[in-house]
This record gives structure tokens, C-alpha cells and sequence, in this order.
């Protein structure tokens, strides 16, 4: 019986504050830091050529497209969009992986209209293809959505 009562007490003190039910109480303790559970960013600031790595980031994504599915001047024309992009970031100092794919993706989809007729893939596509390779140019260890990377 006095088992029953202390679990009662305890489910009790738990759970009584409505916001954080079942949360172990913080009082007189700090909260846990969120970096401590975050993934560190991947910065390609040791590609230092921007044009050049602008230039090879284009063909790349116009190979993996043709590769995909079948050559077509959109392939091009979206790898063309994405150094555009890269560029503008890298010579902005901005080397952090996610905001570059970011820019990548959003500046793609603004102006879809032009690609969305040909593509096979969308805006987000390019953009998850774009950090796989950033990833590896950079030389870091990543979980890629693509399978190959040309």
C-alpha cells in the first residue's frame, strides 16, 4: 500500500503543472543548452576559387540531371542558376553549407516558371543535390541524398 501511494505522489508532482506534464521539474536547475544536441555546420570556406567552384558546381548538377533522366538544355540552365547563387553567397563571406543551399533552392524556386516546363525535379531537388556536393568538395563526411555525385 505505501508503494501505491508514493508512485501516486510522485505521478502527481510530475504532472501537475498543465504545461509540462510529465516533465521532470527545472527549478534551481539550468536549462539544458540546445548546441549540446544540435549538428555542427559544414562550412566550405576552404573552397577558395568561387568562380571556378561555381563553374564545376553547375556541370555537375547538368550531368546528375542528364545522368537522371536525359540530357536537356534546363539542366543547364538550373546548374547555371545555382553557380549564380553559390557566387553571390561566397563572395557576400558566406560559407555556411545550409545557407548557401538554402539560396540555392530559394532563388531556383522564385523563378521556377522558367524551368518547371523541362524539369524533371523540382527547386529543393537541386538544392539537397547542391549540399551533397559542397559536402564532399569540402572534404566532409556527410549523409548524402544522392547517390552518386559527378
Amino acid at each position: 500500500m505505501n508503494h501505491l501511494v508514493l508512485s501516486l505522489v510522485v505521478l502527481f508532482a510530475f504532472s501537475s503543472d498543465e504545461s509540462n506534464a510529465w516533465v521532470l521539474p527545472t527549478a534551481g536547475r539550468a536549462r539544458p543548452s540546445t548546441t549540446l544536441f544540435g549538428v555542427d555546420a559544414i562550412s566550405v570556406k576552404s573552397l577558395t576559387n568561387h568562380e571556378e567552384e561555381g563553374t564545376l558546381l553547375s556541370e555537375s548538377i547538368a550531368k546528375w540531371l542528364d545522368a537522371e533522366w536525359m540530357p536537356q538544355e534546363i539542366h543547364v540552365k538550373m546548374g547555371e542558376s545555382a553557380k549564380a547563387s553559390y557566387i553571390a553567397m561566397r563572395e557576400e563571406g558566406k560559407d555556411d553549407l545550409m545557407d548557401i543551399m538554402m539560396e540555392v533552392s530559394t532563388n531556383l524556386d522564385k523563378n521556377w516558371k522558367e524551368y518547371d516546363k523541362d524539369a524533371f525535379v523540382n527547386a529543393w531537388d537541386v538544392g539537397n543535390y547542391v549540399a551533397d556536393y559542397l559536402t564532399q568538395r569540402s572534404g566532409n563526411e556527410g549523409c548524402e541524398c544522392s547517390s552518386q555525385i559527378f
